[in-house]
């Protein structure tokens, strides 16, 4: 029977990210392409999310993803993939099909017709794959293009940008006057879900903080987007509602490339100490404190996946309080990325640190899951490691991020 376990092994390879997504029960958000949601893993608000037109998904919380529906299916269930059993049962999740009975015998005839067929669905699966390769490239180009536009139509932080200086003010990160990094833009529109044409709708337009996402060379491959509204607080962002669930929609957003890039916030990147962590106010709020030290450079990842990089799946280990139900209901042990990096890492699998930094400060948020964030910050430690580097990891209150812990100093000051 190992013919047809090895047909059912090249059929489930098939499976785009689409409809291992159906199979899985995932959200599909209304959104052409991108559909961010809670990680069935994980947890979290919108850590988790899959590309139909990329054919990947990405678990920011575990630091994991890829682009085929059996590795998705592995992430969601808690399976291992290393273990054949579990790497069988995430092949049956996706293809909606029981696995084969290996103890069944087949006839040579039957051997003969599933080696064929097995033949075949290599043939296309490769093919297949040469051709989504070329199409991820096109679309990774667009996508850096358009971030790259939205970029350089925003104008810079200080005479024309004041509304970012009195978001981040109102966030608890001080006063600044201007910023090299960071651009505004008086009317963005924020697009999602589709009308009945089939083309996208902007749901909303108003005033935005524009920050890029920078490679080694410092040019940007990408843009982070902030949608601001003074007026309603804590977070000073706009409230954004699904028309189609009236679900609440993230007030930022991600464009062009982002995984092997970072967001400059404040300072020099020529400079040998470096500090930052996943999201830009926490960075700024945190360079207030520190009285914008003229010898830092102040940055942010984006998101803990793109800090810290994947995991060896090895280092996953079980979560020693949580659980999580699978596709039938059944609670299973929440499985965590490690702490170890994944060997032979490719350059672009996390944010870059210049070789000439001798001390990387690292901010962790503590109003995320702590064993979750404990790991990756560990592991972004591993994977940022150099001989002579110090990399020092500062944790603010529990329940807390640094943001809100200076919004509410501020106030007491007030």
């Amino acid at each position: 029977m190992q013919a047809a376990v090895a047909l059912f092994v090249e059929d489930a390879r098939s499976v785009p990210i689409v409809d291992a997504a159906k199979k899985l029960g995932l959200k599909f958000s209304g959104n052409r392409h991108e559909h961010p949601q809670p990680c069935p893993q994980c947890g979290g608000s919108d850590t988790f999310a899959f590309n139909t037109a990329k054919n990947k998904w990405n678990c920011r919380a575990g630091g994991a993803g890829g682009n085929d529906g059996i590795g998705m299916a592995a992430h969601c269930e808690g399976l291992d993939l290393h273990r054949r059993a579990h790497f069988l049962e995430a092949c049956a999740i996706v293809l909606g099909q029981p696995i084969p009975d290996e103890a069944e015998q087949e006839s040579a005839e039957e051997r003969s017709r599933s080696l064929r067929r097995i033949e075949q669905r290599r043939r296309q699966n490769e093919t297949n794959a040469a051709g989504k390769s070329g199409t991820q490239l096109e679309f990774r180009e667009r996508e850096r293009q358009r971030a790259r536009a939205i970029y350089d139509a925003a104008a810079p932080v200080g005479k024309y940008g004041r509304p970012v200086a009195d978001y981040l003010a109102a966030r608890g990160c001080g006063e600044i006057s201007s910023s090299r990094w960071l651009r505004y833009a008086s009317s963005l529109a924020y697009w999602h879900g589709q009308d009945e044409r089939g083309h996208p709708v902007a749901l909303h337009a108003g005033p935005a903080m524009i920050a890029p996402f920078v490679d080694r060379s410092l040019v940007a491959i990408g843009c982070h987007i902030t949608w601001l509204d003074l007026a309603c607080a804590p977070k000073f962002r706009p409230q954004l509602f699904d028309p189609a669930s009236s679900e609440l929609l993230p007030s930022k957003k991600m464009r062009g490339l982002k995984k092997g890039g970072l967001i400059p916030l404040f300072g020099d990147p020529s400079a040998r100490r470096w500090v930052g962590g996943e999201g830009i106010e926490n960075g700024a709020a945190f360079a207030c404190w520190e009285n914008w030290r003229p010898d830092t450079f102040y940055f942010a990842a984006g998101d803990l996946g793109n800090l810290a990089g994947p995991a060896d799946p090895a280092s996953r280990f079980v979560h020693p309080v949580l659980k999580t139900p699978d596709a039938k209901g059944v609670a299973r042990p929440l499985m965590i990325a490690g702490p170890i990096p994944r060997p032979n890492q490719d350059a672009h699998d996390a944010m870059w640190v210049a070789q000439h930094v001798t001390e990387l400060v690292l901010l962790a948020d503590g109003d995320s899951e702590r064993v979750m964030t404990a790991a990756a910050m560990a592991r972004a430690r591993a994977r940022h490691a150099r001989p002579g580097r110090a990399i020092p990891i500062v944790w603010p209150r529990p329940g807390s991020d640094f943001a809100s812990m200076a919004a509410e100093a501020a106030k007491r000051v007030a």
